[in-house]
């Protein structure tokens, strides 16, 4: 609810939720990870990411910027977050996980997803166990150097940073944002990742600024439109 109420223009924060179709990879679902944000006042976010190289793990940025403590989870086990790379505008954050024993997912090319095609989602929504959903990709937009994917998926608490794959289990995206007048659900390219996970890291605690897509004096174009 508290994401709810700071997500504006039109939009709640994402977890994913759809019809249950055919698993064509369920191998992807091993890289994805449960995020708990720990904040001040004893306050918990949950979120999803996904394992995206040794010890690092990739999520959106609005789980974890409040959070002074962070931990990443996989059934019975929870690791600490040591350190994070953020990029808050393109509301992608890698966090630094050390000796998490997890594969790493394969990366997709932005260039490979097309209109039309389906994808699978893994994730935790409502902050339970691991989900599954299809969706297929509505249409793609052009922003800061990758395709943000807008889908068919409702999207749902708990979720955001979940893994969308292609029908060959790579990672094309992160669960983002939902347009809830519209039910478009979007995600944040993986072609992104590789850029933050070169950047400087620093101490876990609060980030500053906004998303793009909280942004309303800078909303890109393909977002001015929504809830209208």
């Amino acid at each position: 609810m508290r994401l709810a109420m700071r997500c504006g223009i039109g939009v709640v924060c994402a977890g994913l939720a759809g019809s249950v179709a055919a698993e064509v990879d369920p191998t992807a679902s091993l890289s994805v990870v449960q995020i708990r944000g720990y904040m001040a006042g004893g306050r918990v976010f949950y979120g999803s990411g996904v394992v995206v190289a040794q010890d690092r793990v990739a999520t959106n940025c609005h789980v974890t910027r409040d959070a002074g403590r962070i931990t990443v989870g996989k059934g019975a086990l929870s690791f600490p977050a040591t350190a994070q790379r953020a990029d808050t505008r393109r509301d992608l954050c890698v966090l630094v996980v050390p000796g998490l024993p997890l594969p790493v997912a394969r990366l997709g090319r932005d260039g490979e997803v097309g209109v039309g095609q389906s994808l699978y989602f893994y994730g935790y929504p409502h902050a339970i166990g691991i989900a599954y959903a299809e969706a297929r990709v509505r249409a793609l937009h052009p922003f800061e150097g990758g395709r943000v994917i807008e889908t068919t998926a409702d999207f749902t608490f708990g979720g955001s940073g979940g893994g969308l794959f292609d029908g060959q289990g790579r990672l094309v995206g992160l669960a983002t944002f939902l347009s809830a007048a519209q039910s478009r659900g979007y995600a944040i390219p993986s072609a992104w990742i590789a850029a933050v996970e070169a950047g400087e890291a620093h101490e876990i605690g609060p980030l500053r600024g906004l998303t793009f897509w909280e942004d309303a004096a800078a909303l890109p174009a393909f977002l001015r439109t929504l809830g209208k």
